[in-house]
């Protein structure tokens, strides 16, 4: 069944079928005949999703003089400002403290940044919604994408810093890939979950506005791990995604050892878990977007 972004089609498409005289209600498709469905309609709208992604990165970069330079320049400024005021309080037990903040900012940024705009998609969309005939998932792919765009400028800056602060490289470095897989998978799953709930009730956006505040301040981020109480560092490292993907990171960057596969497994399970709940919010939800935006 297509997915029409049409409030007609929409609205047809909520209603349940009515069997009429001896006519049965048309047999729904399997799971995989729905998937197989979605998935070769969607193929014709990656123009669209194309220039959905680049109205993004213009729209967040459109006042600036330096335009796409803030992509690399932003995460340097902010790495170094952190540097400057917490160095002198955690590096001493931190080896490279500025590569050591990169890695946690870095994945921070990518997981909220993401998360938020995928929240904000159908909402800021809504003209599109109501005028246009697409896809619904567009839109808060488009906003993933363009999160994970500027995530790979953002590595141009990591690999600044770790040349000028002389980090060195092992062949650990080979499985960062995996973990930047990781957080693409977790980011998507809870994206998608939450422009589902931010649809609905939007007091979702300010709840998580606050919640990513908490968030930068219970995860070992600008300071060691080993600061916190035995009971904390246990809650973190067994509740907190965030750390889990920080510190596999650490681990390839900074320990040169391969990801730990506890931290791994862990993060991979809860990403699928998220991305299953959010592809089934979205199918359970997709015939009343229109009617919400």
């Amino acid at each position: 069944m297509d997915i029409s972004a049409s409030p007609q089609a929409a609205t047809k498409e909520g209603k349940p079928s009515v069997s009429t005289g001896t006519q049965g209600a048309a047999p729904r498709p399997s799971l995989k005949e729905s998937v197989g469905l979605t998935l070769r309609n969607g193929v014709k709208y990656i123009p669209l999703l194309q220039n959905l992604i680049a109205r993004e990165l213009k729209k967040k970069y459109r006042s600036s003089v330096l335009g796409y330079v803030w992509c690399v320049l932003n995460p340097l400024l902010v790495m170094i400002i952190m540097t400057v005021v917490f160095s002198r309080m955690f590096d001493r037990n931190i080896s490279n403290y500025p590569v050591y903040l990169f890695c946690g900012r870095m994945f921070y940024s990518v997981l909220t940044g993401g998360c938020s705009g995928m929240m904000k998609a159908f909402v800021s969309n809504r003209d599109l919604i109501h005028k246009t005939r697409v896809p619904y998932y567009v839109f808060p792919l488009a906003n993933f994408c363009s999160t994970f765009v500027d995530f790979f400028f953002t590595l141009i800056a990591f690999a600044i810093v770790m040349i000028f602060t002389g980090c060195p490289v092992s062949i650990h470095l080979v499985a960062f890939p995996l973990v930047v897989l990781e957080a693409a998978l977790f980011t998507f799953g809870l994206g998608l979950l939450l422009s589902i709930a931010n649809l609905f009730v939007r007091d979702v956006n300010y709840i998580w506005t606050a919640f990513t505040v908490a968030w930068l301040y219970i995860t070992p981020v600008f300071y060691p791990m080993e600061n916190l109480s035995e009971e904390m560092q246990y809650i973190i490292g067994t509740f907190n995604p965030l750390y889990w993907l920080v510190a596999q990171c650490r681990n390839v960057v900074l320990d040169h050892v391969w990801p730990d596969p506890v931290l791994m497994g862990r993060t991979l399970v809860v990403s699928a878990i998220l991305c299953v709940l959010g592809l089934l919010a979205y199918a359970k939800s997709r015939n009343n977007i229109v009617l919400y935006v």
